[in-house]
């Protein structure tokens, strides 16, 4: 999902929530997933259609305030 289909499904209230995984492919970079309604799920992608890598949970902090406008909460689960 890019980014401005994923504002436009946060304003309507698809999107339940974000969490973050490590990258597969890219040793110690970050992908943003995107909770919906009814178990569904999305990784943010870039223009090209790929999968979009942080390198740093700063800015893939910045990338869900984008989206929802705020953060109130990051959760770690080991």
């Amino acid at each position: 999902m890019k980014i401005k289909q994923a504002k436009e499904y946060f304003e309507l209230g698809v999107i339940v929530g974000f969490y973050a995984i490590r990258d597969p492919l890219k040793m110690g970079y970050w992908l943003l997933v995107i909770e919906g309604k009814e178990e569904r799920s999305w990784t943010l992608q870039t223009a090209k259609n790929e999968a979009k890598s942080f390198a740093s949970l700063d800015t893939l902090m910045g990338e869900i305030e984008e989206i929802a406008g705020r953060v109130s909460s990051l959760q770690v689960r080991i």
